[in-house]
Parts: C-alpha cells; structure tokens; sequence
C-alpha cells in the first residue's frame, strides 16, 4: 500500500512511522514546512517512546515527508487525516483544517482510493465527509470511492507500543469501505473491530469523557473529603484495596486537548448537558481551588510559587490545554512571582527554580518529581515554604504541607 498520512503531529507521525515498520511506503503530510525539514534530518518534533529510532531508521526510505499535499494523494491509495478539531470561543466544534485539507485536495482524489478520519469529531461527521466528496467530486462513496472512520485510541507517548495491542475501531457507511480500511489496518493489527460510523464516532467521545468524568468525580470527592479534614488518598485505599467494586480515580489537573473539548462535541445539539458540564466546571476549577486553600496559610503577595509540571499528562511534553498555565494566571493575579520547571519543556535546573520558594504547586505527576531529592528541595525552599500536592507525590497522604515534614533519605 501507499499511504499519506495527513497531519504529522502526535497522532499522525506515530502511526506514519509504525505503518512504515510494517513495510507500507507512506507520505507524511503537513502545512509546518519545519516540521518537514527537521524530519527530513531525523529531528523528531515531540517525545513519543521508542519513535525516533524508528523515524530515522525509515525517514526519506520508506518514510518521506512533504507539504505537498496534492502530490501525496496523487501517490497514494490510502488516505488518512489525522487534523486537529478544536473548539471556538463559544465551544462549538471547528472542522477547518479538515476542511481546508479537502477543500485542496477534492480535485486530486482518485478512483478507489480510501479516505480514513482518524480526528476526533462530533457525531454525524463521516456522512458530512461521504456528502462532501460525492458533491465535490464525480465519485460515489462506496462504489468507486470509501471512506471509514477508525478513531485514534492510544495513550500519547506510548503510541508504538499500544497500536498493536488496541483494537482498531473502523466506523462505515457501507460493507466495501469497511472491508477495506481492514486491509489497511491489517498490515500491523489482527484486532479490528466493525461498526457504523456514527457509533465508532460515539465510541470515541464516550471514551474520553467517561475517564474525564470520573476524574471529575475524584476532584469533587478530594473537596469533600478536604470540607471533613480527612484525607482522600486514605479513603479512596479504603475504597479501593481488594474490593471488586472500588475504582475511585486519585485527584489531579485533568485537561489536555482531547479531555477538555470532548464533551462538547456530544452537547452543543442536545439539552442534557448537566453531567458533562459540571466535569469540566469541576475540573478546570480545580487550580483556582487550591490556590484559595493556600491563601488560607500564605500570604501570596510578592511570594514566591514554583509551579512543577506545565504539561497536561504524565510523562509527556504537551502542554495543550494545560491547567499549570491557568494555575500560573491565578498567582499572578495574586501578586505572587511565579517560577515554572518541568523536566520535559526545558532544562533549566530545578534548584534555581525552587530558590527561595514560598510555595511549591506539583501541577504533574511526572516521574521526575517522585524520585526528587526531597532534601534538595527542603534546602533550596524557605523553611516554612507550603507545599500544594495533589499527585499525592510524596506519599504522606496530604494535598497540603509544609516542606518540613518531607522525609528525608537515611544516611
């Protein structure tokens, strides 16, 4: 097969370079003429585990990249959009990039080819796709063009490893699509699972905002277990420690590009809106909480906070959507001066940014933080520096602290 990948960030470069290892010839397609050039160097853009080996292992071999997007469908059977689907300011879904992407190559699209989305999108957006190219082009979906939607499913920064391992959803709108979308996926997947395309788009959102809402539902429980004084991390092992009907989610900053924007994908039509809604009021709440329950003991006028982690998952170097940045505002806002470190944005050292701090906000769970040397940070922060915790990183089981009740290492 030849196949265009649309879209070289990280879903689309991920799967561009795993197609590749499973001897497809494939074209990565994008707008970001450096991003282009640096992979045509062998610079990845992004961490992604185990992808840079494989990236320069096939770059300009089985693997080329271009902003040439007509030339890549004239090359191609296989077609493949991995775009970005935002919100606009009033939270409805914006589909430009799909848009301006078929827009430029609705003349080029050739007979047989098949067009895969793998964006996510809100429900009924395969049948705009099948209505577009069947007015845009002399093509019928299904007879002599095929379209499926197999959505993205992986864990970003884990993305080789779990494209094998998770099923692949192919959603269509007739039997020849979907018979060949298998095929594609075929090429490095024995799991595949068939549906419409309207439910694999619903499969989608679903899953997202189930794990957004439960943690939306560890955050509010973290704030009733903080109106009792009692320790949510204690409750929630009581919870869940050998019982088949536990599950409880630990708290934290719950965002990201995906997590944020998702709901509204599924409410911007229909009026039952309560449960997703108060999620993300829930969650994007959370930093502004927690600033006010340590204004409570800090005074944060010209105080000094450090804010650890700026991105919006574990062990990731994304920071879209991130609510640290939120977190950053509200200090400010407070008078405060804010210092921010993470290991996987930039390598100024942890030391200069803990300096002198009044206030330590562990925003992310990153490794990095739970193996920190809790004596160095007990020496770089003021004595009576307050620590905000709600990774629960240092394991006492406490949102807030002070930096002296840190367990040091033994001698």
């Amino acid at each position: 097969m030849n196949i265009a990948v649309f879209g070289i960030g990280r879903v689309g470069l991920p799967l561009a370079i795993y197609f590749a290892e499973h001897g497809q010839q494939v074209i990565g397609v994008d707008i970001n003429a450096d991003v282009v050039n640096n992979l045509q160097k062998g610079i990845m853009p992004f961490y992604e585990e185990g992808a840079e080996e494989l990236m320069k292992k096939h770059i300009n071999k089985l693997f080329t990249v271009t902003t040439n997007s007509q030339e890549a469908v004239k090359k191609s059977d296989v077609l493949i959009l991995t775009l970005g689907t935002p919100v606009d300011e009033h939270i409805n879904p914006v589909f430009s990039q799909i848009e301006k992407v078929l827009i430029n190559i609705a003349p080029h699209l050739q007979k047989n080819q098949i067009l895969i989305l793998r964006s996510t999108v809100s429900p009924g957006a395969t049948e705009y796709l099948k209505r577009f190219i069947e007015k845009n082009t002399k093509f019928k979906v299904g007879s002599d063009f095929f379209l499926a939607f197999c959505p993205e499913r992986i864990a970003q920064g884990f993305s080789l490893e779990e494209l094998k391992e998770i099923p692949t959803i192919i959603g269509s709108l007739d039997k020849e699509s979907a018979k060949r979308a298998e095929a594609v996926f075929r090429a490095f997947s024995d799991k595949i699972m068939h549906t419409d395309a309207r439910s694999a788009e619903l499969a989608k959102l679903f899953t997202n905002m189930y794990r957004y809402i439960n943690f939306a539902i560890a955050n509010e429980f973290m704030m009733l277990a903080d109106a009792h004084e009692r320790s949510i991390y204690e409750i929630i092992d009581l919870v869940n420690k050998d019982y088949k009907r536990g599950g409880l989610k630990v708290p934290g900053l719950t965002a990201g590009p995906c997590l944020f924007k998702d709901g509204f994908f599924l409410i911007n039509k229909i009026p039952f809106t309560e449960l997703i809604m108060n999620s993300w009021k829930l969650n994007e709440s959370v930093p502004a909480y927690l600033i006010e329950k340590i204004k409570k003991t800090k005074n944060l006028e010209n105080a000094k906070a450090a804010i650890l982690g700026l991105t919006f998952k574990k062990n990731s170097d994304d920071t879209r959507n991130s609510l640290s940045f939120k977190a950053k505002k509200i200090f400010l806002a407070e008078g405060a001066q804010v210092a921010l470190h993470d290991p996987y944005i930039n390598s100024e050292s942890i030391d200069k940014i803990l300096e002198g701090a009044d206030v330590v906000f562990i925003a992310m769970n990153h490794d990095f933080y739970r193996d920190m040397d809790k004596d160095m940070l007990k020496s770089k922060v003021k004595k009576d520096a307050l620590i905000c915790d709600i990774w629960n990183m240092s394991g006492l089981n406490k949102i807030f602290y002070f930096a002296a009740e840190l367990q040091t290492k033994k001698k």
